[in-house]
């Protein structure tokens, strides 16, 4: 699993079709409306009291999910939005019956545009036909079970820190996104730096992207120009001193990337590691063999990232050599 995946599934959870209830609005032009606005205007439709909701506007629908039971992750995206995302250029225009493991999930394409989704206990072929009717649709497609799973692993896999930004319900600045972050997630103190410097980055971006947009409508209007200008300025200052402070702490190529590239020279000739070491920027072996010992150093030099190569002990006769070597700084340059 890469460190995306890893971060993803931290924060991650999906709301399953069978634990939901799909509602569909379609307005006559783009409309932009708050979670707070969707809850006032929307949530009788549910068919429980006090639902909670997911949302997404595409262009001028409007896609609901009310659900009852709390989920703990930060952010929730609907199993039935990933089936449709998936399988929507596929099936433009059809009615789908895809077989979970306990039931069936019913998705409504039409003009590429989700119409409904719901569980169902069976497939029968009356109420298939009442379906194609009600939206018009000639076209019915089943999937089984292990084409569901994939399809579903695939969804998971091909999120991205955009897709998350877009079905996050807490649209904060990144300065209160992280604690959330941090609070909710455990895992290695460099991967935590890399997550940061990727949200930091991504929200930087997104902010000149805005401030384009701006200076280009209201270019009369200097104050809010000057506003936004402040929001880069700060956003820039964080980005330098985590790019710094990776500088300072972190300036050593990778150690796991050594390894590997070691191991596989190594590999190529009758090298066996009976002990391997890296601490700060100083790499030492100790290897089996019956080559040349000569032939270890010059293996080393051409590895990319090592430096100062030397054989600091060597014994023909129970065919053992030690070597040391220094790691060249740039992990990120």
């Amino acid at each position: 699993m890469n460190i995306k995946n890893y971060l993803l599934s931290k924060l991650i959870d999906t709301l399953s079709v069978e634990d939901s209830f799909f509602y569909k609005v379609k307005f006559e032009k783009k409309v932009k409306l708050s979670d707070e606005i969707i809850a006032f205007n929307y949530k009788k439709y549910a068919p429980f009291k006090n639902p909670l909701i997911v949302n997404r506007m595409e262009k001028n629908d409007l896609y609901l999910w009310f659900y009852e039971k709390n989920i703990k992750a930060k952010i929730i995206i609907p199993e039935a939005y990933l089936l449709f995302d998936a399988l929507k250029e596929k099936y433009p225009n059809n009615l789908l019956f895809i077989e979970t493991l306990s039931s069936f999930i019913v998705l409504v394409i039409k003009n590429g545009i989700l119409e409904n989704s719901y569980s169902a206990l069976d497939e029968e072929k009356t109420f298939i036909a009442m379906e194609l009717n009600k939206y018009n649709l000639s076209s019915f497609q089943k999937i089984d079970k292990n084409e569901y799973l994939k399809i579903k692993e695939q969804s998971l896999k091909s999120v991205s820190f955009k897709d998350v930004y877009k079905w996050s319900s807490f649209k904060v600045e990144p300065n209160k996104l992280i604690p959330t972050v941090v609070n909710f997630i455990a895992y290695p103190f460099a991967f935590l730096l890399f997550f940061i410097m990727a949200v930091e980055s991504y929200h930087l971006n997104e902010v000149k992207k805005k401030l384009d947009l701006v200076e280009h409508q209201y270019s009369l209007i200097k104050s809010k120009n000057d506003d936004v200008r402040e929001k880069i300025n700060l956003q820039t200052k964080k980005e330098e001193k985590w790019i710094a402070f990776a500088q300072r702490e972190l300036p050593y190529v990778s150690s796991i990337e050594t390894f590997l590239s070691i191991s596989k020279a190594f590999s190529k000739k009758d090298f066996t590691f009976t002990s391997f070491s890296i601490m700060g920027s100083k790499v030492k072996i100790t290897v089996k063999t019956k080559e040349d010992f000569i032939e270890g150093i010059t293996l080393l030099n051409n590895i990319k990232g090592l430096k100062n190569v030397a054989l600091k002990s060597s014994s023909k006769k129970r065919e053992t050599a030690s070597y040391e070597a220094t790691l060249e700084k740039g992990i990120f340059w």
